[in-house]
């Protein structure tokens, strides 16, 4: 048995029957540790296949894949179920909620809420496929440079999306052309889990927030982190969207503008302060946070208070208020030279 296929907990690719006992063994550990444990006997094989000559063997350990691989469909499968089984009782809630209430302001203002929703942009990068080889490059091109997370998550979907697929196609060029689409996604995750891609995330601040530090950043902006704050607060702050709403000058989406500029300033910032005495963010800093990112979230979250936007109605309620005062502190003046009349 080769070094590679040795396990001391029992677990192997050797050929069909290491596998099957593999997912045996497997059903005592948690959900989470199982398909991580399928996933990377899986990548190990296909490491072991690309070094090995033996028909025999390449044949054994193709079996031992394949179960690997049907049990990872069925384990998506379900999930997604489970999903479907859970919206569709959150729906039932829902409505059931409505119907209690059911007063015509409620009813306006869920419209008027589903209104906004749609004027804004989808929130998923559109033209990504699994149809061929050329397809899936096309679809890891078109992935590059945006929030590391969303590229695993995007192209996780697509494997167990085009898995489905193969489930139900008899067309054996469709079934090829899949597979070689699939074997390029799967690599993109094994290098993806390498070089600790997840590391290079970054997390948005809220738009509250960015809002407050435009107001300390005292004649910090650029021209284009002012565009940036123009399209995330376009968005409402659903920092998702920005992955299909694009720069005006250079044709990129703001998704991937923020990280090119963030890889800079992480670098060229690795080692500053990030708050001063007063626990107030440094000049460095609050170039960062200008681009919805801080390397200390909980304390920005701690010691930065939001700013909401004005509504109008906000506006004229103040507008308003003002006026009352006003009419009310001219009264007061009044009645004091009233009384030395009478």
């Amino acid at each position: 048995m080769g070094k590679e296929e040795k396990e001391d907990s029992g677990f192997g690719f050797k050929d069909k029957a290491k596998a099957e006992e593999t997912l045996r063994l497997l059903e005592e550990h948690d959900p989470n540790y199982r398909r991580l444990t399928v996933r990377g006997l899986l990548g190990r094989a296909k490491r072991v296949l690309s070094m090995t000559k033996a028909e025999e063997k390449i044949k054994n350990i193709k079996e031992a894949m394949e179960v690997f691989e049907n049990w990872l469909a069925e384990l998506e499968k379900n999930k997604e179920k489970k999903t479907e089984k859970k919206e569709k009782e959150e729906t039932r809630e829902k409505k059931g909620d409505k119907e209690k209430d059911s007063s015509p302001d409620v009813e306006m203002e869920d419209k008027t809420k589903k209104e906004d929703k749609k004027d804004l942009p989808p929130d998923t990068v559109p033209g990504l496929g699994f149809k061929d080889k050329a397809t899936a490059e096309s679809t890891l091109k078109e992935l590059e440079g945006r929030d590391p997370d969303y590229q695993k998550l995007a192209v996780k979907g697509l494997i167990g999306r085009a898995k489905r697929v193969l489930t139900c196609t008899r067309d054996e060029t469709k079934i090829s052309n899949i597979k070689e689409a699939l074997s390029l996604f799967d690599k993109f995750l094994d290098d993806f889990d390498t070089m600790h891609l997840s590391k290079q995330n970054n997390p948005y601040i809220s738009l509250g927030i960015m809002r407050t530090c435009v107001a300390k950043a005292d004649g910090l902006l650029t021209e284009q982190q002012k565009s940036f704050i123009e399209a995330y607060s376009s968005v409402n702050g659903e920092y998702k969207r920005l992955r299909t709403v694009a720069e005006k000058e250079g044709g990129k989406t703001w998704d991937i503008v923020r990280n090119i500029a963030l890889k800079e300033l992480k670098e060229k910032y690795a080692d500053v302060k990030l708050f001063d005495e007063k626990d107030e963010p440094t000049k460095e800093h609050l170039e960062m946070l200008l681009w919805a990112y801080s390397p200390e979230q909980a304390r920005v979250k701690k010691t930065i208070q939001e700013t909401k936007e004005e509504s109008e109605s906000d506006s004229k309620s103040e507008e308003e208020s003002n006026s009352r005062k006003r009419r009310s502190s001219a009264r007061d003046e009044e009645s004091p030279s009233k009384k030395k009349k009478e």
